[in-house]
């Protein structure tokens, strides 16, 4: 499925110029115009290269070709079709664009078409305000595979491990290209915590603007918060889900026991002595946004190794 946003257009320009500006080519030439005519031979800039060039009807240094361009950007650039195979415009990659986005604004409540052309519903529930598409494989430590028509996968960190973390200060990405498990690196507080997705993937790019803009992950993670871009031949054919990864019916009851065991985890480090010996009486209630921030490193580790560490993917076949 290609982007919406998507134009093609045939272009013109002069490869004699020393600056190459594309001109869209309309569908009647206009009869002034000296390129398309006799006339380019009073070209400066055509006339320093004329030398071994016959004398025909038109200009020899003008190009025509077909391009692509964003009618979402709010700058117009030319994308030569010999090129277009790089663009993520004409997948289903488009879905991540933050113009695509910002724009075309997305239904929430909608359905997934699965690679062996079946329906897949794709209602976005939530729990406790932590949001859970039911069209994505989610992985045993908070991490998700979206599956495109055409077999390319996006993979990110789930709205429960955001909503724990409530913030990221520095972002590494270990594995960037190649055939691999991905893997990323978050700094929360000092601590460096590695989350891996359990399925060795074929990379083609991690998101690296998250480096400069990590704050995108928490906001959106689901979205333009995703970390990688990858494939799997096996994906585009497979009928059932891959092996390990959870998704459909299967998704809400499991968030809903990690949410209860994180609320578990809260009240009995509340309920620990502080250096004091006072101790924080607990009121019931669930975890609040953002739980990593306050807790010593021990304690952010013990979270960690507890909820999103890759020795929980031991069980999980590649």
């Amino acid at each position: 499925m290609r982007c919406p946003f998507l134009r093609e257009a045939q272009v013109k320009f002069c490869r004699a110029s020393a600056y190459r500006k594309m001109i869209v080519r309309l569908a009647e030439q206009p009869e002034h115009e000296r390129c398309s005519s006799h006339e380019y031979v009073n070209c400066p800039a055509a006339k320093q290269h004329m030398e071994d060039r016959p004398s025909i009807d038109h200009c020899p240094f003008l190009h025509e070709s077909l391009v692509q361009y964003c009618t979402a950007a709010a700058v117009t650039k030319y994308i030569p079709y010999t090129e277009s195979v790089l663009s993520q415009c004409g997948t289903d990659s488009h879905k991540y664009c933050e113009l695509y986005l910002g724009l075309a604004q997305p239904k929430e409540f909608s359905e997934s078409v699965t690679s062996n052309g079946s329906k897949r519903n794709a209602v976005r529930q939530s729990i406790d305000d932590v949001k859970i598409p039911a069209n994505l494989y989610y992985s045993p430590n908070h991490m998700w595979m979206d599956i495109g028509t055409d077999g390319t996968c996006h993979i990110g960190v789930d709205a429960f491990l955001t909503k724990v973390l409530g913030s990221v200060d520095h972002i590494t990405f270990v594995t960037n290209k190649g055939n691999q498990r991905p893997a990323v690196s978050f700094t929360v507080r000092g601590v460096e915590l590695q989350f891996v997705f359990p399925k060795s993937m074929n990379i083609t790019r991690a998101n690296t603007y998250l480096r400069t803009n990590p704050e995108k992950i928490i906001a959106d993670p689901y979205t333009v918060g995703w970390l990688f871009e990858a494939t799997e031949e096996k994906f585009k054919t497979e009928q059932e889900h891959p092996e390990g990864l959870l998704t459909g019916d299967d998704v809400y009851p499991w968030m809903r026991q990690e949410l209860d065991r994180m609320t578990t985890l809260a009240h009995h480090i509340a309920s620990q002595p502080d250096m004091r010996g006072a101790v924080l009486m607990t009121d019931g209630g669930i975890f609040q946004a953002g739980f990593a921030q306050r807790l010593t490193r021990e304690e952010l580790l013990k979270l960690y190794n507890e909820f999103f560490s890759p020795l929980m993917l031991w069980n999980v076949q590649p």
